[in-house]
């Protein structure tokens, strides 16, 4: 009878034990799936960038609608009498890349055969803007070096066209560095002068009539 009790007995411990065993197990499950659950990555922002530069721009206060104002060319009656006019334009110079060092400027006339009314090199950059002011090729500094034009003098030689109409083409360039060009000098030499350091170039045209 006793041995029937304990054996009894030991069955229900038996039981007890295993039915804690199969609790522990299933308790334990969920948290391991949780685990061996992957993590997504957090997505990355989306990064904004800067919108690029527009390309370097050349506009003129003394060019309205296409024509050039009457005081920078050979109608200007402070240069009546065969005088060559020197009032030059004023430019302003905008979206100036990133590096450059020095503005050059060249002006001509494609209608009166390439005739140079204006060259200057080593203006100075500070910045993405440059102006330049009305007469600024008489009040310039001398380190801000300017070419002999084809009426043989020194800084702007105003529009003189003979008859008609002419179209005056002034390029400005944005220079990597600054030109070792001596005051008169001509134009093939600023064009041989600034290979390989041309960053940007920009014009402006506008019409003279006598």
């Amino acid at each position: 009878m006793k041995r029937s009790i304990i054996s009894i007995m030991l069955i229900i411990i038996l039981l007890l034990t295993l039915s804690a065993c199969s609790k522990g197990e299933s308790a334990e499950k969920p948290a391991e799936a949780a685990a061996e659950t992957p993590t997504e990555a957090p997505a990355p922002e989306p990064t904004v960038e800067a919108a690029p530069m527009p390309d370097m721009a050349v506009s003129s206060e003394g060019i309205v609608d296409g024509a050039m104002g009457i005081k920078y060319g050979a109608k200007n009656e402070e240069f009546a009498g065969g005088k060559i006019p020197t009032l030059s334009l004023p430019l302003k110079v905008e979206y100036i890349p990133e590096g450059t060092v020095s503005l050059a400027v060249v002006m001509i006339d494609p209608d009166g055969g390439n005739w140079v009314h204006w060259l200057v090199a080593n203006i100075p950059v500070d910045g993405t803007v440059v102006e330049i002011p009305e007469n600024a090729s008489l009040d310039w500094p001398e380190d801000i070096v300017q070419g002999r034009n084809d009426f043989g003098f020194l800084g702007y030689g105003g529009p003189t066209p003979p008859s008609g109409v002419h179209t005056y083409v002034t390029t400005v360039y944005a220079l990597s560095d600054m030109l070792e060009l001596e005051s008169g000098f001509k134009l093939p030499a600023i064009n041989q002068a600034m290979e390989g350091i041309i960053l940007a170039e920009a014009q402006i045209l506008g019409s003279y009539a006598r």
